[in-house]
């Protein structure tokens, strides 16, 4: 009887270490679609939030200093300043929820630690804004948000 019992311990703890191993190459933690959708909603909530402050800046900026909009009516401009707003938001949206996605990616497929899921969420990300010679205005704002989003992880990490 112990025999038996020691060996259902054992094969206990092999199904358990069996279970430890995560991730789709072992290395990784396990999918969990609650967790990649908070990722998502987050990333996209500070992206749109972000793209709507300097997308308000950047219009106001160019709304002053182009001759027609100066002469347009407040109507107009306060279209012109929505419009702008709007888009950057849209697509600091859409940058920020892909960055945070594609890193829950990284860290399930491989797990290679903060740095390395930082390195490359961010090369795909900002690849993506590289591609389409129009976007490429956004890069300084993306790196920014890259940035805090490094800096936001290191202090919680160090604590």
């Amino acid at each position: 009887q112990q025999q038996q019992q020691q060996q259902q311990q054992q094969q206990q703890q092999q199904q358990q270490q069996q279970q430890q191993q995560k991730g789709i190459f072992n290395s990784g933690v396990d999918y969990s679609t609650p967790d990649l959708l908070r990722s998502l909603a987050f990333g996209s909530c500070i992206g749109s939030i972000t793209g709507a402050v300097f997308g308000f800046m950047d219009g106001m900026r160019s709304a002053s200093d182009n001759p027609i909009l100066k002469n347009a009516s407040n109507v107009a401009k306060t279209k012109y300043l929505l419009q702008g707003t709007s888009r950057t938001a849209i697509t600091f949206g859409v940058f920020f929820g892909g960055f945070h996605s594609i890193k829950y990616g990284i860290r399930v497929a491989a797990d290679p630690g903060m740095v390395w899921e930082m390195v490359g969420a961010s090369a795909i990300s900002v690849g993506a804004l590289v591609v389409k010679p129009a976007m490429r205005v956004h890069l300084p704002y993306a790196g920014m948000l890259i940035g805090m989003d490094a800096f936001s992880n290191y202090m919680r990490e160090t604590e």
